[in-house]
């Protein structure tokens, strides 16, 4: 491969060079947000030569996000943040294939978009997603290269690369979902945002290429507003790592469940996704009825639903709990499961339950 005049003054690092941008041309990365890291990031990726790009979101464009996510243009409020991003993409960088996901990463489809990657990025700001994230590279030996902002600080690392260790060693126990602010509760920054996606595309590219100097095992902060910066080094756990890799750690990311995995039955909110004509009823105040083909479903949904208990979708045979369940999680609602015991099993259940 001859210097690409594209790329002619990365190619002239010795660290790079020729062959280093064939590698880099020929390297899979998944992108998982295409929020305010992800969108500076996938640029940068994309005009530094990475061949395969693929994106990973479930949120349209909206009109706060066009400060600080600048793929986005007015005219492209309401549009999946996806196919804008996949677009600008392809038009500008032809040397990049882009793919893309318009649903929210979780348990169905996180082995297959992983173990097709050679690198993934974490550019979420939820904490259940960034568990499931990491469980899946650890169990298929994926380098992951993680972000997180906050307010005016941003955090950077490298987890599980050539055996390093993983996010549950350095947070062995997941935080609750209400303790860890996102960026809509706390606020963000432009040029914050977009300042950590530089620095994580450069490790990812670090990682792409074997360059020295990865952030494995060592947690790097940096306060964007009083420009002062710290390291916390972690090691491998590697209990956390048995954990995972025996899968006990699959029961944080189901999505399905069972009437034999519920305990009580109190501690969900009941969404019977059936019609009124169909047998047999179940005459609990607790359940609400909601067919998934009603209009407006999703926030008549939220509308009913106590925010601090799980919502528990039923039908007949489980067919449609598990469609209203894809529904929540392409919408973001992720608390959510669906029943697929039938309705006799479910109808005894509670008749046992609530005598």
């Amino acid at each position: 491969m001859k210097k690409n005049n594209r790329y002619l003054r990365q190619q002239t690092l010795e660290q790079i060079g020729v062959e280093g941008q064939k590698q880099l041309l020929e390297s899979r990365v998944l992108v998982i947000g295409a929020g305010g890291l992800g969108c500076p990031l996938l640029q940068i990726l994309a005009s530094t030569g990475v061949g395969y790009l693929t994106v990973v979101d479930f949120d349209r464009v909206a009109t706060h996000n066009l400060a600080r996510q600048m793929l986005f243009r007015n005219q492209d409020v309401g549009r999946y943040k996806t196919e804008v991003v996949a677009e600008y993409l392809k038009a500008y960088f032809p040397d990049c294939k882009v793919a893309y996901h318009t649903a929210l990463f979780h348990e169905n489809n996180a082995a297959e978009l992983i173990r097709t990657h050679d690198v993934v990025v974490d550019a979420t700001d939820d904490i259940n997603t960034r568990y499931l994230i990491n469980d899946y590279c650890v169990l298929h030996n994926k380098p992951l290269v993680f972000a997180a902002l906050y307010k005016f600080e941003g955090q950077l690392t490298v987890f599980n690369y050539k055996g390093g260790p993983s996010l549950r060693c350095l947070y062995p126990k997941k935080p609750q979902y209400q303790e860890i602010p996102t960026c809509e509760q706390s606020g963000m920054l432009a040029t914050v945002s977009s300042s950590l996606a530089q620095f994580q595309a450069t490790e990812v590219i670090k990682v792409l290429l074997g360059l020295p100097g990865v952030l494995s095992g060592t947690l790097w902060y940096y306060d964007f507003l009083n420009h002062s910066q710290r390291s916390i080094e972690f090691k491998v756990n590697a209990a956390q790592l048995e954990y995972v890799k025996n899968k006990k750690a699959e029961t944080e990311h189901k999505i399905h469940i069972s009437i034999e995995e519920l305990g009580s039955y109190e501690g969900y909110n009941w969404i019977d996704l059936r019609s009124k004509e169909e047998t047999p009823l179940l005459p609990f105040e607790f359940i609400f009825q909601l067919p998934v083909s009603s209009e407006n479903f999703l926030d008549k949904l939220q509308d009913q639903c106590e925010s601090a208990k799980p919502i528990l979708f039923f039908c007949q045979s489980g067919s449609r709990a598990k469609k209203a369940q894809e529904l929540c999680l392409n919408s973001g609602l992720q608390n959510s499961f669906a029943l697929l015991n039938s309705i006799e099993d479910i109808s005894t259940y509670l008749s046992t339950q609530c005598q």
